[in-house]
């Protein structure tokens, strides 16, 4: 899994932490406690980071995103 899959599995993730709270009846709160939540909510269902790879791979066939660039290693 690259960066870019791991950012769009914590975008659903504090994505579901808002709905839950939000279903809940209660105010957000601060973003440190809400982050806090979704990756505990990820860490509890890894499924969504499985659905998170296969939306970066559509993105990037469909054209919405552009493919990981192949870096070079420093040479030692």
């Amino acid at each position: 899994m690259n960066g870019s899959e791991f950012a769009l599995a914590r975008y659903y993730a504090l994505q579901a932490v808002k709905q839950q709270w939000k279903d809940r009846g209660k105010r957000l709160p601060e973003f440190g406690e809400l982050r806090r939540e979704a990756n505990d909510y990820l860490d509890n269902h890894p499924e969504l980071i499985e659905f998170a790879t296969e939306r970066y791979r559509y993105f990037v066939e469909s054209g919405y995103l552009k493919p990981p660039r192949n870096r070079r290693k420093p040479s030692q």
